[in-house]
């Protein structure tokens, strides 16, 4: 029955997202990014559930460390991730946990399952250690559906998962919200969005949230820019995908910047929360320790494709050999 509830939830996600393909199709202005997101009318909350918690060091009944869906754990990376049984909880999907051993608003990345976990029973991955996890016990909580994180949007919780449609207007794309998560390091997500820091400052929260909006872009062929950042561009090479950040972020103007330009931004060296890398044949953005780069070093792109895509190890492009210049915005 739960499954039902959750699938009518997903159903009004897809509702929602036809409303306004349609609309676009029949010459509506192009705003294919209002937020979109389950029917809470529909689902309604799901509480009397059982949360436990699990992680390293792993073995026994805590299991090897990779999960059901794939994501390697192994290096306690910190991710909100609950295992789940899957009759009930479609596994990919995201759920709130309240409470949880975190404190947070944010939504749980469905991505395990357990041998004990069966029915209303999640089970959260606690990357600090056993004392957190038994500190934690067993408790009852309320779980709830939730839309899939950080595909684009602004500010506080979740976002919608869509990429959107080139021509549409980027003011209206970045008006939601981008998923957080704890500490100093952005959080690259199984489907290669990123969470932003919780503590991090606005423009650097934003900035991530605009490099989701377009992580699933492919690089134009020929390599060209496409107008004004205002508008959602159809592909974009490093130095567009570098300006379309800097600009959601408050920190340039419409006009995207070639990588010769770039090497002239802002203040020289590394800053604090957001560096770009830049000569006259490349540029990327590291924002919150993790990188938005065009080039194929750092490990396979997520998802499969050309184009910008969110890199765990932000300084694997410097593998060319060429030399950089390194700047930075003030105050960040």
């Amino acid at each position: 029955m739960r499954l039902w509830l959750w699938l009518i939830g997903l159903l009004a996600l897809t509702g929602a997202t036809v409303v306004v393909l349609v609309a676009a199709v029949a010459g509506a202005a192009p705003t294919a990014c209002a937020a979109g997101g389950p029917s809470w009318g529909a689902t309604g909350a799901s509480g009397g559930w059982v949360a436990t918690a699990y992680g390293p060091p792993w073995g026994g009944i805590q299991g090897g460390g990779v999960t059901a869906t794939g994501l390697d754990l192994r290096s306690d990376p910190q991710l909100y991730e609950v295992a789940v049984d899957p009759t009930v909880i479609p596994l990919g999907s995201y759920v709130y946990v309240t409470p949880n051993p975190f404190g947070t608003a944010s939504a749980f990345y469905a991505g395990d399952t357990g041998g004990a976990i069966k029915g209303d029973h999640v089970d959260i991955y606690d990357w600090r250690g056993r004392a957190d996890q038994d500190a934690w016990g067993e408790r009852q909580v309320t779980v709830t559906p939730a839309p899939a994180p950080g595909a684009g949007s602004l500010l506080g919780a979740l976002g919608p998962a869509d990429a959107p449609a080139p021509g549409a207007l980027a003011s209206s794309c970045l008006s939601g919200s981008v998923g957080l998560t704890a500490g100093e390091t952005a959080q690259i997500q199984p489907d290669g969005s990123a969470l932003a820091p919780s503590s991090a400052p606005t423009a650097v929260q934003a900035a991530i949230a605009a490099g989701n909006l377009i992580h699933t872009y492919p690089y134009p062929v020929p390599d060209v820019h496409y107008g004004s950042l205002a508008v959602m561009w159809p592909a974009y090479d490093c130095s567009g995908a570098t300006s379309f950040v800097l600009y959601a972020a408050g920190l340039l103007d419409a006009n995207a910047e070639t990588s010769t330009q770039l090497e002239s931004f802002g203040l020289p060296g590394p800053g604090r929360w957001i560096t770009l890398y830049a000569n006259g044949r490349h540029v990327w953005i590291v924002v919150a320790g993790i990188a938005l780069d065009t080039a194929g070093y750092g490990g396979p792109p997520v998802p499969a494709g050309s184009g910008p895509r969110w890199r765990a190890q932000p300084l694997a492009n410097l593998q060319d050999g060429q030399a950089y210049v390194v700047r930075h915005p003030a105050g960040l």
